[in-house]
């Protein structure tokens, strides 16, 4: 018996070492992902790319998968992760992750879009929007915070005003015309 489980071992080294990321199941890119938390092997610009490539899958079936799968990881690593992810897939997370706490919330707020992108204004609100969607309590209570520290990111003020505007306006809209689609 004890051979077996050797084999089994060495079968399994075998396959992390060698085995792409890609090539993975979603439940062995987690078990991956959640090892090099752990170890802390990589830096959080490291794993970005892999936190990328769980996340590219965008159907409705991976996404319910990943989020019954992200239920079992420690929220120590979700924080983890969300720290390593940019503002595209913090904002995919943040519609997976399994009762986001408010420590959580403030990370994601102040991810900022990169330089390069054309549509800031758009990607902050589908941010915001998506957050505001898992828990408005939540979404006003983490802006609070920012906004209590000195260590408020730039445009946050702006933008979040900005975004409680839209959602004062689809309220609004929503109650002059209760069967349309906001």
């Amino acid at each position: 018996m004890n051979i077996d489980h050797e084999r089994k071992q060495t079968k399994s080294k075998w396959y992390e070492n060698y085995l792409p990321f890609i090539a993975r199941s979603p439940e062995m890119q987690i078990k991956w992902l959640v090892s090099v938390f752990r170890k802390g092997t990589l830096t959080d610009q490291e794993i970005t790319p892999y936190i990328r490539l769980l996340l590219t899958e965008e159907s409705e079936y991976r996404m319910v998968h990943l989020k019954e799968l992200f239920k079992d990881v420690e929220p120590s690593v979700l924080t983890k992760m969300l720290l390593a992810a940019d503002i595209y897939d913090t904002i995919k997370l943040m519609g997976i992750l399994p009762d986001p706490i408010v420590s959580d919330l403030v990370i994601a707020l102040k991810k900022t879009p990169p330089p390069y992108e054309k549509n800031k204004e758009l990607l902050v609100d589908r941010l915001y929007k998506t957050i505001y969607d898992r828990s408005h309590g939540l979404l006003d209570k983490a802006a609070g915070l920012i906004l209590s520290t000195d260590n408020i990111p730039e445009n946050f003020e702006f933008a979040y005003g900005r975004f409680k505007e839209i959602i004062r306006d689809e309220e609004l809209l929503s109650s002059l015309f209760p069967r349309a689609k906001v």
